[in-house]
This record gives C-alpha cells, structure tokens and sequence, in this order.
C-alpha cells in the first residue's frame, strides 16, 4: 500500500511534501462528510466504531462552526428558570 501511495504522489508531482498520506485523505473524506449521520458515515468510510471518527478523522471546520454560531437562538433568562428564580433572591 505504501508503495503505491508514495507513486502515486510522485506521479501528481506531490512527493516530499510532509503530512500528506492515507490519513489525511480520511481526515478530509470524514470532516467533508461531518453533516452526515454517524451509522452511515461509518459504513462509508469503513470504521467500526463512530467514537474513532471523533477522535482521529474529523477536524473543526471554521465555516461551520460560523454557521452554528448565527443559527444558535439567542438565550434568555426566562429560558432558563432556575437561573431566573436565583436572581430574584439576590
């Protein structure tokens, strides 16, 4: 395997480049596909475990996390009514 990696990256002109190998093609293929469900993401990229995914594969993708953030719902002492009631004590 490892030989055919290494002529392969030779053959697309991209030998010597450091940090670049079958890993880092499943990083990419996994933190491309992090919408999808866990089960079939598994299926697709041959993990046994969904845990290992979370753990080795997937990074955080800035654009993403971006769009979390402005489609989070704006909190609200009333959403929260523990933490309304104990600052009406005080």
């Amino acid at each position: 395997m490892r030989d055919s990696w290494e002529r392969a990256q030779q053959e697309a002109g991209l030998s010597g480049l450091k940090r670049l190998g079958w890993h880092s093609l499943r990083r990419k293929f996994a933190t491309g596909l992090k919408a999808a469900p866990r089960k079939d993401l598994c299926e697709l990229g041959g993990w046994k475990d969904a845990s290992t995914i979370l753990k080795c594969y997937q990074r955080p993708d800035e654009e993403a996390m971006r769009v979390a953030l402005r489609n989070r719902s704006t909190l609200r002492n009333e959403d929260f009514p523990l933490a309304k009631r104990q600052s009406n004590r005080q």
